[in-house]
C-alpha cells in the first residue's frame, strides 16, 4: 500500500458530516483551552485529537472525543487502542534505577527496634524509616 493510499483511506472518515461536526466542535474547544489550531487536512489529526482529549480538563471535549470514537467504530470497526505501557514505571533516584523490592539493611549498629514502614532514600541508598 502506498503512502498516498494511506492518506486517502485515512481521511475517508472526514467525509461523514456528523463526524466533521464533532471534530469542528473539538477543534474550537482545543483552540480555546490549548491555543492550538488543528487543521482538518492534517494527516495526524486523529492522534492530535486523542492527545488533547487525554490532556484536557474539559468534560465537554472528552465527551465529544468519545462520540467521535464511537462514530469511527461504527464506520470502520474496532481499532487498535494505543496506550502507554501498563508496567510499573522504574523508580529513579539521581538518575539511577531503584529496585523497589530490594530493601537495604541498616548499616549502623544501634540496637533500637526498627518499625516496618516506608523506605526512604538517603545518599543514594534505600533505608527503612525509623
Amino acid at each position: 500500500m502506498t503512502a498516498s493510499a494511506d492518506n486517502t483511506s485515512d481521511h475517508r472518515w472526514l467525509m461523514q458530516y456528523n463526524i466533521v461536526n464533532l471534530v469542528n466542535q473539538c477543534r474550537r474547544l482545543i483552540r480555546a483551552e490549548f491555543d492550538d489550531s488543528l487543521s482538518l487536512t492534517d494527516p495526524h489529526l486523529r492522534e492530535k485529537l486523542a492527545h488533547y482529549a487525554g490532556r484536557t480538563r474539559s468534560q465537554g471535549l472528552q465527551r465529544l472525543y468519545g462520540e467521535i470514537r464511537l462514530a469511527l467504530i461504527q464506520l470502520e470497526g474496532e481499532d487498535t487502542l494505543v496506550t502507554p505501557e501498563t508496567a510499573t514505571p522504574i523508580r529513579r533516584y539521581r538518575g539511577q534505577p531503584i529496585d523497589a523490592g530490594n530493601q537495604a539493611t541498616q548499616t549502623d549498629t544501634d540496637d533500637k527496634p526498627h518499625r516496618a514502614g516506608k523506605t526512604l532514600m538517603y545518599r543514594g541508598r534505600a533505608v527503612a524509616q525509623r
